[in-house]
């Protein structure tokens, strides 16, 4: 019985039996050298991949995965490492550092003269790579070569390239370099070093898997030696990408709790969190959580609750920030703008001839104030596009005298920038606060502005 188990296991996931090994080898050296035809491919690979990372295009960017001719030198690496092939090692080491380099220029370039430039999600999600992404060029590289060494080829080579994603890293890393940000620079370049070199660790796995003949001959003592070091430098490779991963995990722990707190303790028919913003990076010291609140304002008392309450969401060590500032529209100015006019017009209409004057000027003082800030916000957007949402509200705060604490409001302006570096971000804040000062004159003395 166990026989016969195995005899059909063995026929459902046999390899070896539809092997075209010469081809293999002959099809994976021929495509080898970058050089013709294939550097211009990977020149438009590269530059589509650019466009589109930076228009957040993930159709173009799919595109440029499946005319980039990256994996043809990194399967050879595997290949040649895999049979003892020293000298198409070298020429596939050789052409892989000549594609990363026109790769990596192709992409600076473009970064250096667009006029757009800032960070998107599609570059964003390049920049912290995991263990996942171990996971995904191990499986895609296997993919790949199994593929590749049918006598009948598959149609899996355009999924592998579009999984294992090898462009799109390097044109990142790009990015990074044309605006000298080292930490995309930095998480990028590890991505597509953990692609690069699974794709090989994987096709050198199948290639002795599928037992292709030796180029040279190997002792049982070079290659337990081999194994060795390789196992090691896989170790290295895999640590930091572990690192990142719980750390990932820890995040998507952290949002989980906040959402639960959210939803159970501080959303109710008052008042509800429309936004909120966690500060819980790798490497800060500080966890911080700010609630963007709409509705009726929170008391102090019900503050001081929410914050005792928090380490029951595993949540201890988080300072817990309030902003009440529901979300204004010019729209919305201008409809309540309205309906005050309106409550005050009615018992106004009884009155004298005079007190209309008054009115009439009270109204069009009110359409001009709403006017204006419509006005302020449209110019704000203009000479500042990387401003994702403009909002305004007030909050309520403690104001200590000589005799006893009173309770005032002031005007909250509340700036949610687009996802940019955070130098970036930094400068775009040292710019817009002075033009905040000199373009509201003395109304900026009694705001608050904030930013998320």
């Amino acid at each position: 019985m166990l026989q016969e188990i195995r005899k059909v296991l063995s026929e459902i996931i046999h390899l070896r039996d539809t092997t075209d090994v010469r081809g293999t080898i002959d099809s994976i050296r021929r495509s080898i050298a970058i050089k013709g035809y294939n550097v211009w491919i990977l020149a438009c690979g590269a530059m589509l991949a650019s466009i589109g990372l930076d228009t957040n295009s993930a159709a173009v960017i799919i595109g440029a995965m499946l005319i980039s001719p990256l994996m043809s030198p990194i399967l050879g690496i595997g290949l040649s490492i895999g049979i003892n092939d020293r000298e198409h090692l070298m020429l596939a080491l050789e052409n892989f550092a000549i594609a990363v380099i026109a790769s990596l220029g192709v992409a600076t370039l473009y970064f250096l003269v667009t006029p757009l430039g800032t960070i998107t999600p599609e570059i964003t999600a390049r920049t912290y790579p995991t263990f996942l992404d171990v996971l995904i060029a191990i499986f895609g590289g296997i993919a790949g070569i199994v593929a590749g060494s049918r006598k009948d080829k598959t149609n899996a080579i355009p999924g592998v390239a579009i999984a294992t994603a090898l462009m799109p890293p390097i044109c990142v890393a790009g990015f990074g370099l044309a605006n000298l940000d080292l930490k995309v620079l930095g998480g990028a370049l590890y991505l597509f070093f953990i692609n690069s070199v699974f794709i090989a660790l994987s096709t050198y796995a199948i290639v002795r898997f599928l037992r292709f003949p030796y180029v040279e001959y190997v002792d049982e003592a070079t290659r337990k030696k081999a194994v060795r070091w390789i196992s090691v430098f896989v170790l290295l490779v895999i640590l930091p990408s572990g690192y990142f991963f719980y750390n990932l995990i820890q995040r998507v722990r952290v949002e989980g709790a906040v959402q639960n707190f959210i939803e159970t303790r501080v959303n109710n028919h008052n008042h509800e969190a429309v936004r909120y913003k966690i500060r819980n990076q790798p490497g800060d010291t500080l966890k911080e959580c700010t609630l963007v609140i709409s509705g009726n304002p929170i008391s102090e008392d019900s503050m001081a609750y929410l914050r005792s309450v928090l380490p029951e969401y595993d949540l201890g060590g988080f300072k817990l920030n309030f902003v009440q500032a529901p979300q204004v529209r010019e729209e919305e100015l201008l409809e309540t703008a309205t309906l005050e006019v309106l409550e005050v017009l009615q018992p106004m209409m009884e009155s004298r001839n005079a007190r209309m004057d008054s009115l009439e000027r009270m109204v069009q003082a009110q359409i001009a104030d709403t006017l204006e800030f419509g006005r302020f916000q449209r110019e704000l957007k203009l000479l500042f596009p990387e401003v994702n949402q403009l909002t305004l509200g007030r909050q309520a705060i403690s104001v200590s005298g000589e005799e006893q604490t009173k309770r005032d409001t002031i005007s909250v302006l509340l700036l949610e920038w687009k996802s940019m570096s955070r130098s970036a971000r930094r400068q775009q804040q040292e710019k817009i606060e002075p033009w905040l000062r000199e373009r509201l004159g003395r109304e900026a003395d009694s705001l608050r502005i904030l930013h998320l």
